[in-house]
């Protein structure tokens, strides 16, 4: 019999801004930047992408470029504090940078998430995520895009064609502003109300060089499919990098178990199945998840999601949780290959407005929220209590047991494809 009922829910949000700065121009000098509103780019902006792709090869480009950025971001942190970043978020913002590059610069920000594919086909990938998003059901989930531009500076001389292909391809709110203290006061508006009020601020200021900020906003809210009751909620003892800590523990069975010789999972599905909750615990009980993220490769993750299986009665245990986390991501895209965007000499991002040279990616900042608990609605209970039926298990299956009392890592899922939205660890609560 399933213990598994009543109430739970998890609430996720990430946000993820690139500012574009002037090349080779003085912070209070305004620059000439022109060019001819007709520009044509490598991307044909005068549609919206083809979505005809080999959708099993991408799912697999993007779950590598997942875990790249995931390991990356670990190494580069250099701590055991929790993390978390979302690889759509970021991928999707930086896609608005590629669809105006031209070169090397969108060379390298196509090969950073689907290497060996054209920027049409990731275009049209990207595009599609959003669409999954947006149009998810059972779950609340958001993607949102704006694009402030420096009127100062830039005026009408951004190609017209790109605002219309991120208008169309990314449904990007476009607007033209003074870049004062009301901008800066504009933008986090936005994005406090994009991220459900969980992030407030993105930006405290404007540099007198930038030319234009770039904003994604991915919120996620699910309730759980089979939930906690008041019984599977018990205090218990969690065994943090920074010593033991008394927790609050949520506890389960679940169906979907994982083992290689690196980790052992679960599975927990939001309401609805098409989302869900996936734990990764270190076989290593003696290393942090920081530790463990930074040499848990994509591969990994292919073997580990490949070992799922439906064969036991998974007793499960994992704390609740909360924290935010914030990280400038220059120095981990670099170091991912994608290095052009970020110098001057290097960087064409002609495609948005100017030469190659005249505007660069001067900051990428992530920032994201997170909520495990055991609240939640009616709601939940009544999906959770239909979709017990039926899940009874024969008496003699086999218990497997992961308890997450130690350091572990997590992601948001698509089940379909186990394509991570959210990558996290937890170190301490």
């Amino acid at each position: 019999m399933e213990i598994c009922s009543k109430k739970d829910i998890k609430v996720i949000t990430g946000i993820m801004a690139v500012s574009l700065l002037l090349g080779g121009c003085a912070a209070n000098t305004k620059p000439g930047i022109k060019n001819d509103p007709k520009v044509k780019t490598e991307i044909n902006l005068s549609k919206v992408p083809e979505t005809e792709y080999d959708k099993e090869t991408m799912d697999k480009l993007y779950r590598n470029y997942c875990f790249d950025l995931f390991s990356q971001t670990v190494k580069d942190d250099g701590s055991d504090s929790n993390l978390m970043i979302s690889p759509s978020s970021v991928m999707i913002a930086l896609d608005m940078v590629a669809a105006g590059s031209k070169n090397e610069s969108l060379k390298q920000l196509t090969d950073l998430f689907a290497a060996g594919q054209g920027p049409l086909t990731q275009q049209a990938y990207a595009a599609a995520l959003m669409d999954t998003i947006n149009s998810s059901k059972n779950v609340e989930f958001s993607c949102a895009n704006a694009v402030w531009s420096n009127k100062g500076l830039l005026g009408d001389h951004v190609n017209s064609e790109y605002i219309e292909y991120i208008q169309k391809t990314f449904d990007a709110e476009y607007r033209l502003s003074d870049f004062d203290k009301k901008t800066v006061k504009e933008i986090n508006d936005w994005v406090d109300k994009k991220t459900n009020h969980m992030i407030d601020e993105i930006i405290n200021k404007l540099d007198d060089a930038t030319v234009m900020v770039l904003v994604n906003a991915i919120a996620f809210e699910g309730k759980w499919q089979k939930a906690y009751n008041e019984t599977q909620v018990n205090d218990g003892e969690f065994k943090g990098v920074g010593g033991t800590q008394t927790v609050s523990f949520l506890y389960c069975n679940e169906s979907t178990y994982f083992e290689t010789e690196k980790a052992t999972g679960f599975l927990k599905n939001y309401a609805g199945g098409d989302y869900a909750f996936l734990a990764i615990l270190p076989t290593d009980d003696k290393i942090s998840a920081n530790e463990f993220a930074k040499n848990f490769t994509a591969e990994d993750y292919e073997k580990f999601i490949k070992s799922a299986t439906n064969d036991y009665k998974v007793q499960t245990m994992m704390p609740e949780f909360k924290y935010d986390y914030d990280v400038t991501l220059n120095n981990t895209i670099e170091n991912m290959g994608c290095k052009s965007i970020f110098y001057p000499q290097s960087a064409d991002l002609s495609g948005i407005v100017g030469n190659q040279g005249d505007i660069y990616v001067s900051e990428i900042i992530h920032k994201t929220h997170i909520e495990v608990t055991r609240a939640g609605t009616k709601a939940a209970a009544a999906t959770a209590v239909s979709n017990q039926v039926g899940a009874a298990m024969p008496e003699e299956q086999e218990f497997r047991f992961v308890e997450c009392d130690r350091p572990f890592v997590y992601a948001i899922v698509d089940t379909n494809t186990m394509a991570p939205v959210f990558i996290g660890t937890v170190n301490e609560i």
